[in-house]
């Protein structure tokens, strides 16, 4: 019953419903629950692996245009060598428009669509190149390194935010997890019988709920 009457008032809390749903399988059900978070860590591992390209291969593209203009490539040219180097992005139009000897100004625009950090530096970098004739491969080196530093604070912070996610799951979770070994052991009754155990179980639960909202809101928000 108290238990009952604590999840009614995390719900009209605005507590999220997985988080309430791990407490009720860690209290009834401390199996299911062992199986549901194997059963979500192998989809996240493959939502991980599905992920799609991001600043690390555009700092690869970059490079490798930077490295074919030291090299004495032309413009054009540059663009579908260096677009070997990252396989995930997609660069089939700026090539394309490369290869036909489109302009200048054609290609940077195709390309400020397919790279998620430089896409307009690059399509600005391209207008420039083609109006005064100059050579921008030390931007693009610069460029690269750029996305490169992007790729790793994006690495730092889904690492920070895994380390908080675990955190938050092993304060909270060991808790509810001997509260459900006593009700399972039978121990949990004396505690249940007084009168100040109940109101001193029920507070415990409250404020349980309440981190656990406040952790998720904070996680939720460092990982937009």
């Amino acid at each position: 019953m108290l238990s009952a009457v604590v999840l009614a008032l995390a719900v009209v809390l605005g507590a999220p419903l997985p988080l309430l749903g791990v407490v009720v399988l860690a209290m009834w059900r401390p199996l299911w629950l062992l199986a549901a978070a194997l059963a979500w860590g192998v989809a996240a591992r493959r939502r991980s692996r599905r992920a799609g390209p991001g600043p690390v291969d555009e700092a690869g593209f970059l490079q490798g245009l930077a490295a074919e203009l030291d090299a004495g490539a032309s413009l054009r040219a540059a663009v579908g060598a260096a677009a070997t180097r990252a396989p995930a992005l997609d660069l089939s139009g700026a090539c394309r428009l490369a290869a036909v000897g489109a302009p200048a100004e054609a290609v940077g625009e195709a390309l400020q669509g397919a790279l998620p950090v430089n896409g307009r530096l690059a399509a600005a970098a391209f207008r420039l190149a083609s109006s005064t004739g100059g050579g921008v491969a030390a931007l693009f080196h610069t460029l690269a390194d750029r996305a490169a530093e992007v790729g790793r604070l994006n690495r730092e912070r889904r690492a920070l935010t895994a380390q908080a996610r675990a955190s938050a799951w092993v304060v909270g979770g060991a808790p509810v997890i001997l509260l459900a070994l006593l009700a399972a052991t039978g121990r949990l009754g004396p505690l249940l019988s007084d009168p100040a155990g109940r109101w001193v179980l029920a507070a415990g639960l409250a404020l349980e709920t309440a981190g656990a909202v406040a952790v998720w809101s904070m996680v939720r928000g460092a990982g937009r």
